[in-house]
């Protein structure tokens, strides 16, 4: 075995599964999304003992997290597919590691339900919420530093070290944004605000040192 097959955690399968990977990944997030509404279908059944108005007067937060919350998996699975879209191969440890990606797509919607049906200053509800979303971001850029490391990207060569650690700026925004809203959980999903502003970060390095081009 190479030095970069062990550093990627093995050699590399084939394109046969990578594509296999790549569907149950899909398969998996689109699930999670759909779970996302299930409580408020339920709570909408009762719109026929009331009106329209009061379930979304009622419902205001549970629909606002539920937005949010559809956003945030959306965004999760557009850099997933961005990344897969560059992946020429894949390994065993790589499997392990999205599975437990997979893993916190399907955590959202259950950190969800939690964050909305208790009281709007849990600290431990809106804590295991934006906890789950900073697992999920560390996790994805794991998997680019694997399949980097591996030789598995088209784009490989193209990157550099200092672009690769810029991409973890943005996971040091979700751990400043989960600070916050544990710490002041008045302010609840609000803190998310903060990947907002980091957001641009790594494009800024990119810029600055030509050479770190990255999609």
């Amino acid at each position: 075995m190479s030095e970069r097959e062990q550093a990627s955690g093995g050699p590399a399968h084939t394109e046969r599964g990578l594509e296999r990977l790549v569907f149950f990944s899909d398969a998996v997030v689109a699930i999670a999304i759909t779970l996302i509404a299930l409580p408020l279908v339920d709570t909408a059944r009762g719109v026929a003992e009331s009106s329209t108005s009061k379930f979304l007067a009622d419902n205001s937060y549970a629909l606002t997290a539920a937005g949010i919350s559809f956003l945030v998996i959306s965004a999760f699975w557009r850099e997933h597919h961005r990344l897969f879209e560059r992946a020429t191969g894949y390994t065993s440890l790589l499997i392990r590691v999205n599975m437990l990606w997979l893993l916190t797509m399907v955590a959202l919607p259950v950190a969800t339900v939690l964050d909305v049906y208790s009281h709007h200053d849990d600290r431990l509800a809106i804590g295991i919420y934006v906890g789950v979303i900073v697992f999920a971001m560390a996790i994805a850029r794991l998997e680019e530093l694997l399949l980097y490391r591996g030789g598995l990207l088209t784009d490989a060569e193209e990157l550099t070290p200092t672009y690769l650690a810029s991409r973890w700026l943005t996971v040091a925004a979700a751990l400043l944004a989960l600070v916050v809203a544990v710490a002041v959980p008045s302010i609840g999903l609000w803190s998310l605000l903060i990947l907002v502003v980091a957001a641009p970060l790594p494009g800024a390095v990119r810029r600055r040192w030509p050479g770190t081009d990255g999609r």
